[in-house]
């Protein structure tokens, strides 16, 4: 049996190398499979963890207005900390039901368009979004 041109110009290629870049194609196929199952759950995460940062805030609200022995001074209802705290925890609300409502595809559609008409407006938003978060991470 004569060696193929692929035999005589490597000759320690054989047919096993197509069985492994076989393997590693369906093995690349089902990790990138599950990133975007992964990927999905994701805003339900995010919009679950909003929900229960405002049932906190809620909770503590409910407990910082009662008096309690041996603790600090009962804030009153209508003090602007509670005004806050109901704004802050309704924003929460909100932004969970938003997260859960939003169709992410249509969201990407419009990011995408805004970048192209508005690439120096969109640059300058991520500039100063990325610096924000920068600092927020840093403390």
């Amino acid at each position: 049996m004569k060696p193929t041109d692929s035999e005589v110009t490597n000759p320690n290629a054989t047919s096993d190398t197509t069985i492994d870049e076989g393997v590693a194609a369906n093995r690349t196929r089902g990790l990138a499979s599950s990133m975007k199952e992964r990927a999905a759950t994701i805003p339900a995460i995010l919009a679950d963890g909003l929900e229960a940062g405002a049932e906190v805030l809620r909770q503590q609200r409910a407990r910082s207005s009662a008096t309690t022995p041996g603790t600090s001074v009962a804030v009153p209802h209508d003090s602007p900390i509670t005004e806050l705290t109901d704004t802050l925890a309704s924003g929460m609300k909100s932004s969970a039901d938003w997260i859960r409502d939003a169709d992410l595809e249509k969201l990407k559609g419009g990011v995408e368009k805004q970048i192209k008409e508005h690439p120096g407006r969109s640059l300058l938003v991520a500039l100063g979004a990325g610096f924000l978060l920068g600092k927020i991470l840093r403390r």
